[in-house]
């Protein structure tokens, strides 16, 4: 089945978990899935994990994963978050990935279960301080008892990863389809045939869509002005990044950049 690349609208989302079948699909951000009541099959990569109440499913950004038999009792929490969010943690998110992915519940700490319960109990956890605390919280526990592989140890990573690896890493670079089949080692027809046929996506608008990401991150930053988020994103000038910008997200970076500043 294609996989597709999903854009996120908002940049933290913490409540309940689907309750539906999800179709294979990657993003730039990291998922954490909690289960609380129920059955789930997650497939991760290519592999398929079983998982029960108590469990819990970290997935890494651009790491292929869909939800499928969700069971009809499914209930848990789930949060979607940039792998800048907390500090600590971003060495962890761009230079590793776990081994197992899914943590069973008799290996979760004390600690977690409650941050756990503790954000399902708030009202708007992705708007309080106290949801990120929590999310701090479980990360922390969940880190600690995940073993991690780091990204060198992959010898030969699938086809599909290394391209989504690749563009991600150089997205705000003078990237072009050209230079990307040519580092990768492959032919232009054969990675456009990636994008269109797998990720649903061009590759320009794949790698807008990143550089656009990266901007809404560099936009929290008050010091910067538009101008230079614009060029350390890759565009070569404000009218090619307002375009993108409004392509994206449905709104001018002038004016997502008053609204942020409003909000803080």
């Amino acid at each position: 089945m294609s996989t597709f690349y999903e854009q996120r609208p908002e940049k933290l989302f913490i409540g309940e978990m689907t309750h539906f079948p999800f179709p294979p699909h990657v993003h730039e951000v990291a998922e954490l899935v909690a289960l609380e009541q129920g059955s789930l099959t997650m497939v991760i990569g290519n592999v398929a994990y079983e998982m029960e109440a108590g469990d819990i499913a970290l997935i890494f950004p651009f790491v292929p994963h869909s939800y499928v038999q969700p069971s009809p009792d499914i209930s848990g929490l789930a949060a979607i978050f940039p792998r800048d969010l907390i500090t600590e943690y971003v060495p962890v998110f761009y230079k590793s990935i776990p081994r197992i992915p899914v943590l069973k519940a008799s290996a979760a700490d004390s600690d977690v279960r409650l941050a756990i319960s503790r954000i399902r109990e708030l009202q708007d956890p992705a708007g309080s301080p106290f949801g990120t605390a929590y999310l701090h919280v479980i990360l922390a526990g969940v880190l600690a008892a995940m073993p991690m592989r780091s990204l060198s140890e992959i010898e030969e990573p699938d086809l599909g990863y290394r391209i989504i690896q690749y563009t991600s890493m150089h997205a705000c670079e003078q990237i072009t389809l050209e230079s990307t089949a040519r580092a990768l080692g492959i032919s232009v027809s054969h990675l456009s045939h990636f994008f269109s046929q797998k990720i649903h996506i061009n590759f320009r608008r794949f790698i807008n869509a990143l550089r656009i990401d990266k901007a809404r991150q560099l936009m929290r930053d008050p010091t910067l002005t538009l101008t230079t988020v614009s060029g350390m994103c890759g565009f070569s000038n404000m009218r090619t990044f307002r375009r993108a910008f409004l392509q994206e997200t449905g709104t001018l970076p002038s004016d997502a950049a008053k609204e942020g500043q409003s909000l803080s």
